[in-house]
């Protein structure tokens, strides 16, 4: 898995949704070691507590700086406690909602806007977008595509690692393969294991 991150800037991660061993592995992706971290989270299903508890269950180290872009209604409370080292106002700070899931230019722009604002304080970035299956519900694929190749191509650009969760179930062959076109590398869990490959 480390040498997955360490030289692929995006990866595609196809799980069943709430398959065995997706939040393990989402983490493992993250890499949260002792090096400082921006986390940014992109969540369609998921709230902004339940993504920072998600990271604290495996690390005693929190990120540097902390970012979710919430997308449609799975904005929640920021009101557990934030990580030691992150304080509240900066967990609050950092939250920014996307209320209408079809605005993939806005969701662009958030997260640009987080990637700008972390561009120079020299910790490396690290991106979870949970999941192109939801996404997938509100956007054709081709408007998801071309959203994807901007997206991958500005994380490349600024040095930041993402993973993109996908449940391979829910979707015809097609769609996942046009997605893993745009990915790095691809871990897929199945028949209890994982497994990898990279273009």
């Amino acid at each position: 898995m480390e040498t997955v991150f360490d030289e692929a800037s995006s990866i595609l991660l196809l799980s069943p949704s709430l398959g065995e061993g997706e939040s393990d592995t989402c983490i493992e992706l993250l890499h949260p070691d002792d090096v400082d971290k921006n986390a940014l989270w992109v969540s369609y299903t998921k709230s902004p507590d339940a993504q920072l508890r998600r990271w604290r269950t495996h690390s005693e180290h929190p990120p540097a700086s902390v970012g979710v872009v919430s997308v449609g209604d799975s904005m929640r409370s920021v009101s557990a406690p934030a990580p030691a080292g992150a304080g509240d106002q900066e967990l609050n700070a950092g939250v920014e909602t996307v209320a209408n899931p079809n605005d993939l230019t806005g969701l662009g722009i958030s997260i640009t806007e987080h990637l700008s604002r972390w561009e120079d304080n020299g910790n490396r970035t690290v991106v979870c977008v949970d999941s192109l299956t939801a996404m997938l519900q509100y956007v054709e694929l081709q408007t998801a595509y071309e959203f994807l190749h901007v997206l991958t191509g500005r994380l490349y650009a600024t040095g930041a690692v993402a993973h993109f969760h996908m449940d391979p179930g829910a979707h015809d062959e097609q769609t996942v393969e046009s997605i893993v076109s745009l990915c790095d590398a691809v871990v897929e869990l199945r028949d209890g294991g994982r497994h990898v490959r990279c273009r």
